[in-house]
């Protein structure tokens, strides 16, 4: 009898048994799996895919978990019990009688069932960090959150003119300064698949929260949702608001309309960009504009540009493309993600 153990994260307490005449030995409610010895790592792995897979779907990021847990050595498709059945046991209640049979105890399951609820509803918690350290999440997360951080203690300046009202005088004090906002906008137009624009908008509404972003979706039309207002936003209506062809005329009024500042943008996208002359209920008598005199034209400011070209595949002699709706901007540094589709489900 031997209480199972991860060298890499903590998982739920199971106690692992060869000898079936241990299995009365075993305190009631104490789950425990049965099998031969050789199985033991196996099991380990188990536990330990199904903690990570549930702390993962728990994080609400739309990311194809299964994919990127086989690609860091999670696999367990070719997890074998070298012929002979493993069983585990939940009983929370009674007792194991002299009748017991091995054949009672409920099998297996990754596909749902007595495992999964069990793993589900156990004590093993994985925070975040861990999922990160352990690769759960693509590289390029990490990267956008190393962009786009914001200390708020940063904007804490002194201001030698403020008034003191203590003091009675002009003798300075601490002015806060709001930081810069964040940029995310969303291509969602016929051209992308609807299953890679509908998980970019649930990751990009995750990302626009945590990362202090205002969030623009572009199809028939463009809108620009402040951050205040994300929370209340449903994805699930974005497309009938603003259509799935492309825009011109509300994305152009929206970059002219006033002066804004953005520290970094982050653009989903294809090679549809608001210069061409769309033509759509939204979109009448357009003409043609060139990217430089898009520049020219935007009054919004962007300091950095991460762009997710939906054909920015990594082989080579590649072509590194920006997304269209990015390229009426001038950054100081642009950054192309690639391979990124791959990790949406």
């Amino acid at each position: 009898m031997e209480l199972l153990k991860s060298k890499r994260l903590t998982i739920p307490t199971v106690y692992f048994i060869t000898d079936r005449e241990k299995i009365k030995e075993i305190p009631i409610g104490i789950p425990f799996i049965f099998g031969d010895n050789k199985i033991k790592n196996n099991m380990i792995r188990l536990l330990e895919y199904e903690v990570l897979y549930k702390a993962a779907i728990d994080s609400g990021y739309p990311f194809d978990f299964k994919a990127i847990l086989r690609e860091n050595g999670f696999d367990i498709s070719d997890i074998s019990f070298g012929g002979n059945p493993a069983y585990i046991e939940w009983s929370t209640e009674g007792t194991i009688s002299d009748d017991f049979k091995i054949e009672d105890c409920a099998s297996i399951s990754t596909d749902g069932g007595s495992f999964d609820e069990y793993v589900k509803d156990a004590s093993a918690y994985v925070d975040i960090e861990s999922l990160k350290n352990l690769n759960i999440f693509p590289i390029w997360l990490s990267e956008i959150e190393e962009a786009v951080h914001t200390n708020i203690h940063n904007f804490a300046v002194y201001n030698e003119n403020m008034y003191n009202k203590k003091l009675e005088g002009m003798y300075g004090g601490i002015d806060l300064k709001p930081p810069a906002k964040n940029l995310i906008i969303i291509d969602i137009s016929g051209s992308i698949p609807r299953a890679v624009s509908s998980t970019c908008l649930t990751l990009a509404k995750n990302l626009a929260e945590t990362f202090y972003a205002d969030l623009m979706i572009t199809g028939s039309k463009s809108t620009l949702y402040s951050y205040e207002d994300i929370n209340n936003l449903d994805v699930n209506t974005i497309y009938n608001e603003n259509g799935m062809d492309n825009d011109q005329v509300y994305f152009k009024r929206l970059l002219t309309a006033d002066t804004r500042h953005y520290n970094t943008a982050i653009v989903f996208g294809d090679n549809d960009e608001p210069g061409r002359a769309w033509g759509n209920k939204f979109n009448r008598k357009t003409r043609s504009i060139s990217n430089e005199d898009g520049k020219e034209l935007c009054q919004w400011k962007v300091e950095n540009l991460i762009s997710f070209h939906t054909d920015s595949t990594s082989h080579k002699g590649c072509i590194i493309r920006t997304a269209g709706y990015a390229r009426w901007f001038t950054p100081d540094n642009t950054e192309h993600i690639k391979d990124w589709v791959k990790y949406l489900k």
